[in-house]
């Protein structure tokens, strides 16, 4: 954070993708964020082609640590003034933008966040640690225990690849016949213990706690909500009840191992499902249920993965085979409805982001109610109001990793409160009205009626003529 005349700044440098007219650029450039003195934002963009581009007055609003910034302004850019769309959002010193110019038919999307909010080397393309194992991820060459030189090694790099992979390798676990028990084929980003010559031993596991080192812990920053992740199974022989397992649990960074020797409360969710049965490169997308886990009371902090080539310990075949490739972590940020003063808002439907109300007076905020899928999403608010009197107001629902982010725009008109005719604002319209009016422009003392309401023809006078149509208004009842 920098402060500059004496106003909070704040500047983030990063990649951002330029697409025109369908030709994409990249660049790194800088987005610089500065407090003005009534409260709202200054936002200069350095960006290829327009140059320097600089949107004021952009209102914030900020929720469970999360910015968000909404607006559209005319921007001077090397190529004139143009209409700009802007939506960005920050989190811990980290921004994603999305930016249009409609009349350029050009998109931008900068972001700073890259793999904050993923595992580190997903892709399983980083082998360089000197026992050969992928970095971050381990298998039993780096087991401990008292049999770990007894255990098979039997993780490995692969170059047996999906379709559209991001990279060159994937990992490979292999079950292996060791000591006249097969022993199943295992990676994880904890670490294994081999303890036990039992197969079915609780001695024999995966387990992940801080204290172990950054090496084998795995921080977490948000919770989740998908797990996906490229697999593929291969039995050594066929046995139609095998199954390979993944496993991910999110906890609170105490010990944690699986198999399980206790009932561990330091969990805060996990995947459903991981049977994967024999097949060819799949791409599996698991989600996570945090609902079940929310008696613990526990605090997320750390994730922790393992894959195996037999969901039970020792019941698997020599040379069974798990590929893995490209994992993900997926944070959804999907709004499901939007309510307005306890009424969903008219017209709704999730793919339209742009709505037009009529409402009473000033609007409030709070009067506006979300709901939204996304176990660590963000709702926002932001409201500013226009020239003409009416109001934009902005909902945005916000992944915890800003990746995936949806605003929508709710332009509020005032409802008119003039009445004509209701002279004394009782609201009704009768002879007494008349009488006040009448004694009004005989006097020329309009103190106490509504002027609004008696200027009956809107031509902004109140004379004889507003007293003739209000009479024949009464009469007319």
């Amino acid at each position: 954070m920098t402060t500059m005349f004496g106003l909070n700044a704040e500047t983030f440098t990063g990649p951002i993708v330029v697409n025109r007219n369908g030709q994409t650029y990249n660049s790194d450039v800088t987005v610089t964020v500065t407090q003005q003195d009534n409260g709202l934002n200054t936002l200069v963009l350095q960006v290829p082609m327009f140059g320097t581009m600089t949107m004021t007055d952009v209102p914030a609003a900020t929720s469970a640590g999360i910015t968000t910034y909404n607006a559209v302004r005319d921007v001077n850019t090397n190529l004139g003034m143009m209409r700009t769309n802007l939506f960005a959002r920050t989190v811990d010193g980290m921004m994603a933008a999305n930016v249009s110019i409609p009349a350029q038919n050009a998109t931008m999307w900068f972001n700073t966040v890259g793999d904050y909010f993923q595992l580190p080397n997903s892709n399983l393309e980083a082998w360089t640690n000197s026992n050969g194992e992928p970095d971050r991820w381990h298998g039993f060459k780096t087991a401990t225990g008292m049999w770990a030189w007894a255990a098979p090694a039997a993780l490995d790099k692969s170059e047996d690849i999906h379709d559209g992979a991001t990279g060159q390798y994937s990992a490979l676990i292999t079950a292996k016949n060791a000591l006249g028990t097969i022993a199943n084929g295992t990676m994880t980003n904890g670490r294994l213990n081999a303890g036990s010559t039992s197969a079915t031993s609780t001695s024999n596991n995966a387990s992940m706690q801080e204290s172990n080192g950054s090496d084998y812990y795995m921080p977490l920053y948000a919770k989740p909500d998908q797990f996906k992740v490229w697999l593929k199974y291969e039995q050594g022989a066929p046995v139609d009840t095998n199954r390979a397992n993944v496993s991910v649990k999110t906890f609170n960074g105490t010990y944690y191992q699986e198999p399980c020797d206790k009932e561990y409360t330091n969990l805060t969710g996990s995947i459903v499902g991981g049977q994967i049965a024999p097949c060819g490169w799949t791409q599996f997308t698991f989600p996570f249920d945090y609902a079940s886990y929310r008696p613990n009371h526990a605090i997320t902090t750390a994730i922790f993965v393992t894959f195996s080539t037999n969901k039970n310990p020792g019941k698997g075949q020599a040379e069974d085979k798990l590929f893995i490739d490209d994992m993900e972590l997926v944070y959804l940020a999907d709004m499901i409805d939007l309510r307005y003063q306890g009424s969903t808002i008219n017209g709704w439907d999730p793919a339209v982001t742009t709505y037009n109300i009529e409402v009473a007076g000033e609007p409030n905020l709070d009067d506006f109610a979300p709901d939204y899928d996304g176990e660590s999403a963000v709702c926002t608010k932001s409201m500013e109001q226009n020239a003409d009197g009416s109001y934009r107001i902005v909902i945005s629902v916000v992944s915890a990793d800003l990746q995936n982010a949806t605003s929508y725009v709710i332009n509020a008109t005032v409802a008119s409160s003039v009445n004509p005719g209701d002279v004394d604002e009782s609201g009704v319209i009768n002879i007494t009205d008349v009488t006040l009016l009448i004694n009004a422009v005989l006097n020329d003392n309009y103190s106490n009626i509504n002027v609004a309401n008696s200027d009956m023809n809107g031509d902004g006078l109140i004379n004889i003529t507003d007293v003739t149509q209000l009479i024949t208004l009464v009469l007319s009842f």
